[in-house]
């Protein structure tokens, strides 16, 4: 039997501050926003009766303006939260570059204005216009006039990604399509794309306070996340391959529940019985992530329970057509809350314990705000 461990909150800022794997030894890149202060770029808006085929509304002109559709992208915002899935914003932006859609990495080439003149004239007028009438600038239109900072991460639009945003702990959310532009926040891309979920719950746990927590006392960061301190996040995988699928498909289960919550039009649909449905995966993802970062020793009854019961989406679908993919309805919480229910009334469920060394762990961070 191995000794049981005091776990202040010190002990356990050490413990995590001597991992060494990090979030840089298994991305392909980690990148910046873009910087979206050019007014040339134009922060758009779709009227609420409007359709895709609608004239975009220029944001502060109060005016509607067509503009070719390819160089427009959504825009995840990141005063809203963005937790496991991306919120939908509201706004778009006119990004006047051309992107080759080969493989991870893209091409990513900034229209020179004669091009633009040709291919998109709609988006050339545009900017045309602005540069004349607003600007007062009667010069001829540059490339210089706009262009963005922050290209890399028009790089990787079109492949999917996780965005972190960092409000008073970091937000992770996995952009399924990756197509959105964001500003504030890092994008990471992975080499094993099978990992993204378990990757999304770690960020998403409370070893992300503790890290932030690192990271203001060191210095390293005053609350700007950057590629930089996102590179040092400590990342520890289960030894077993069955308890890192487990981690992920919860973590699947937490993406869609908050892509709901977020698209939803009827706020009933997630009333108090379902937060309560999510808060339980929460907690239960925390659980997991927090022991395999620390004490490995979960009571395994509790770990055989969860695995009886928890099954990938596509386990779903074989037997209803509403259950494929993030494609689900409100008829998939329903069936969370099924899963749930299993859980808690299997018999064993209630004699499951953690054990001292964990349970102070937990306490621990409760009392410092981190659980």
């Amino acid at each position: 039997m191995k000794p049981i461990m005091f776990w202040s909150k010190n002990s356990i800022i050490e413990k995590i501050s001597k991992i060494s794997n990090t979030l840089d030894d298994i991305s392909a890149d980690l990148f910046c926003g873009i910087n979206t202060d050019s007014e040339y770029l134009h922060k758009l808006s779709l009227p609420k009766e409007g359709s895709p085929e609608t004239p975009y509304k220029c944001m502060g002109m109060n005016k509607e303006i067509n503009l070719e559709k390819e160089l427009v992208y959504p825009f995840i915002d990141s005063t809203f939260s963005n937790e496991y899935a991306v919120h939908p914003s509201p706004y778009f932006f006119m990004l006047p570059y051309e992107i080759k859609a080969d493989g991870l990495k893209k091409e990513c080439r900034l229209l020179e204005p004669e091009e633009l003149k040709a291919r998109y004239p709609l988006t050339y007028s545009r900017i045309t216009e602005f540069k004349n009438n607003f600007e007062h600038d009667s010069t001829p239109l540059s490339s210089a006039d706009y262009s963005i900072g922050g290209c890399k991460l028009l790089q990787y639009v079109n492949t999917p990604k996780i965005v972190v945003s960092d409000h008073y702990s970091f937000q992770a959310s996995f952009d399924v399509a990756g197509n959105h532009v964001f500003e504030k926040g890092c994008g990471v891309v992975l080499q094993d794309s099978s990992r993204y979920f378990y990757v999304l719950a770690a960020l998403n746990s409370s070893i992300s306070r503790v890290f932030s927590e690192i990271c203001q006392s060191n210095g390293l960061y005053n609350g700007s996340l950057t590629p930089g301190v996102l590179r040092r996040f400590p990342i520890v995988f289960p030894e077993e391959k069955n308890l890192e699928s487990l981690i992920s498909t919860l973590s699947s289960y937490l993406t869609h529940i908050h892509g709901q919550i977020y698209r939803t039009v009827s706020p009933d649909i997630f009333g108090s019985e379902n937060y309560e449905v999510l808060k339980f995966y929460e907690r239960i993802v925390n659980l997991l992530v927090l022991d395999t970062y620390f004490t490995k020793d979960l009571d395994p009854r509790f770990l055989e329970i969860l695995e009886e019961n928890v099954v990938p989406f596509g386990d779903y679908g074989r037997e209803s057509s509403s259950f494929s993919g993030f494609e689900g309805s409100g008829c998939f919480m329903d069936e969370l809350q099924v899963v749930k229910q299993k859980i808690l009334d299997t018999p064993d469920f209630g004699k499951c314990r953690f054990n001292s060394e964990f349970t102070n762990i937990l306490a621990t961070l409760k009392n410092n705000g981190v659980w």
